[in-house]
């Protein structure tokens, strides 16, 4: 099992915290299947104003594992069919993200379908998809240039570059970079702000703003889905992934 933990730090503010410690907090398909176990319960729980995601304190989430990546197409689009991207964007209130660690590839996208993200400035940060082998997923193909517009997606998607939280600052992926021991800190004063506004007008506002994004995710997801056929259909692809991994 995954080691997911639900707790209320503030009246309306829930933290869920996504760690697997057992597998490097890879996004496995049990730690995936938990975390949408998790992400629908709390969805219809009243007393929930804002969510708060939380990962490890040295790695918020690595992407993807080995073993997924390598078993080829259908761990490529594990993702997809579990509809997590969708899940998080579509989520009824505002869910923050609390980067206290490395967030990388898929784990990084897990956080950009969030909707306010606070960073560290000393950990590292990167979509390593084509570094990898194949083309993105989980929506960075549009979910990524709608926060930090064209060039930076670009630079970001194609590099496949590592960036410390502070390199990053100015670019409009995250809402603040601060000292890793104020990221939770940060995350909770926001969340806080939120829960003081009643819950309609909350799930009125998140929904609005979502719906565009929404749109543009189950875009992206079709496109990535059929790029994904074709990169893992490559017979090079396993080495390719195992060598750069």
């Amino acid at each position: 099992m995954s080691d997911l933990l639900v707790t209320t730090p503030a009246e309306g503010v829930f933290r869920l915290s996504l760690e697997d410690s057992q597998n490097g907090n890879h996004l496995t398909e049990e730690l995936c299947a938990d975390l949408m176990d998790a992400l629908a319960r709390l969805a219809v729980d009243p007393a929930l104003k804002v969510l708060v995601l939380t990962g490890g304190r040295e790695v918020f989430s690595a992407g993807a594992s080995l073993s997924t990546l390598t078993r080829g197409s259908g761990g490529a689009t594990m993702i997809r069919k579990l509809g997590l991207p969708e899940r998080l964007v579509g989520f009824p209130v505002p869910v923050i993200a609390a980067l206290e660690g490395d967030a990388i590839g898929g784990g990084l996208m897990l956080a950009v379908c969030c909707d306010m993200l606070v960073a560290a400035e000393n950990r590292r940060f990167g979509l390593n998809f084509t570094t990898l082998g194949f083309s993105p997923g989980m929506g960075a193909t549009r979910l990524v240039p709608a926060l930090v517009g064209h060039g930076v997606a670009m630079e970001m998607l194609l590099s496949g570059k590592f960036y410390k939280g502070r390199e990053l600052v100015g670019r409009g992926l995250f809402n603040a970079v601060v000292p890793q021991e104020q990221v939770l800190d940060v995350a909770l004063d926001q969340a806080m702000r939120i829960a003081e506004r009643p819950r309609y007008v909350i799930e009125m506002v998140k929904a609005a703003l979502a719906e565009p994004r929404l749109r543009i995710l189950a875009d992206a997801l079709e496109r990535e889905h059929a790029l994904h056929q074709l990169c893992f259909a490559r017979p090079e692809i396993a080495a390719t992934i195992e060598d750069s991994y």
